[in-house]
């Protein structure tokens, strides 16, 4: 196993497992002592909680592929769908607490959060076309 397959198989186990977690933490709300975590039931945390699963299953995906995939560039796709991996969701988790990270207008901080859900975008796209071009070259 490789460098990159090594940090992508740790952001895979770390990120299920932070999910899980989170899955737990989102329960606090519905209990009658955690009434002030109520934008933990939002559709947005939800739709949060759910990708970060999603992007951890896309990143061992992409480290199956790897293995199959000759003179892929290995670090710069661990690196790409591990930072878009983790970063990817934040947009959705910070519109539930009232910060639209999906529009570059308002205050700076509504700016670097959508700059940031921008930036991870980019990241899972060019982590996927890489590794997507390495196959097709093969």
């Amino acid at each position: 196993m490789t460098g990159a397959q090594l940090w992508l198989i740790r952001s895979v186990l770390v990120q299920v497992l932070f999910s899980i977690l989170l899955g737990w933490v989102m329960l606090i709300p519905r209990q009658p002592w955690g009434s002030r975590l109520k934008p933990l039931l939002s559709k947005d945390f939800t739709a949060a909680h759910t990708d970060w699963l999603m992007l951890a299953f896309m990143q061992a995906v992409a480290l199956g592929a790897l293995r199959f995939v000759p003179n892929a560039h290995a670090s710069l796709v661990a690196g790409c769908l591990i930072v878009g991996g983790w970063l990817n969701p934040l947009p959705y988790a910070l519109r539930a607490f009232g910060i639209n990270a999906f529009s570059l207008s308002g205050s700076p901080v509504q700016k670097a959060s959508a700059l940031l859900g921008a930036g991870s975008a980019i990241a899972i796209t060019v982590g996927w076309g890489t590794l997507v071009f390495d196959a097709l070259r093969g």
